[in-house]
């Protein structure tokens, strides 16, 4: 009976930190995405340097954490992820509006699946 309840603990503890993974990552792509966003509406007002800003903070931020994810995520997610904020930076460096925007939709959607994945549903389950 015992080893049942040390299982059983142990299942709930790792429930448990999926389920806060789910958050954190859900939270860490909410606050990127928003700053894509940003940069998008600013890029369309003519105004690349602060486009470029929000670009690069929203990189520094997956650079902060990009330890945590490459333990986390698949390392081909995060690669992908990588190689599109290249591409947008290099779009915004460019002033390509059209080029620049397919690229951020991209990075923005990027982040929406990475969050998504972590779900705990039927889907992701099997």
């Amino acid at each position: 009976m015992k080893r049942l309840w040390t299982a059983a603990a142990l299942l709930a503890l790792l429930l448990a930190g999926s389920l806060l993974n789910a958050r954190y990552i859900q939270s860490l792509s909410a606050g990127m995405t928003e700053q894509l966003k940003q940069a998008q509406a600013q890029a369309e007002r003519d105004n690349w340097d602060q486009a470029k800003d929000l670009t690069r903070q929203a990189f520094s931020d997956w650079q902060e954490h990009r330890f945590y994810l490459h333990a986390v995520m698949r390392h081909a997610d995060t690669d992908q992820i990588l190689r599109s904020f290249q591409s947008v930076l290099q779009y915004l460096d460019l002033h390509e509006m059209d080029q620049y925007a397919a690229a951020n939709v991209d990075l923005v959607t990027q982040f929406l699946l990475l969050a998504e994945m972590e779900l705990p549903t039927l889907e992701n389950v099997l």
